[in-house]
């Protein structure tokens, strides 16, 4: 999970809401906005709003999308390197049981 202070503007990221749990893939970051009161400090913000853009599709415009402060963002890296983990947890359980099967070292061909 990365932090919203760490989102870099146009690179792609895949996010996840806090409150409706909606998942939402390669969206580009395109800024935020904050909204503050002028006495208060920078770090004691009401509201931060990070804006999104969807790639338009074949016949489709770009639409911009907001997410806030609280939702979870995820790079390409980070969904890679667990699909990874998993393969890898899957391919040693069965490494596992086939050795238990047959009694020796099994070799995938």
């Amino acid at each position: 999970m990365i932090s919203y202070t760490d989102l870099v503007p146009g690179k792609k990221y895949y996010i996840k809401t806090h409150d409706k749990k909606g998942y939402h893939k390669e969206m580009m970051f395109v800024d935020h906005e904050t909204s503050f009161n002028d006495n208060m400090a920078p770090e004691y913000h009401i509201n931060i709003i990070m804006t999104f853009k969807k790639e338009p599709t074949d016949m489709s415009i770009a639409k911009y999308y907001s997410f806030y402060e609280d939702d979870y963002y995820y790079d390409q890296e980070i969904i890679e390197n667990a699909q990874k983990a998993r393969e890898q947890m899957e391919h040693r359980a069965l490494n596992i049981i086939l050795k238990k099967l047959i009694n020796e070292e099994f070799q995938w061909a």
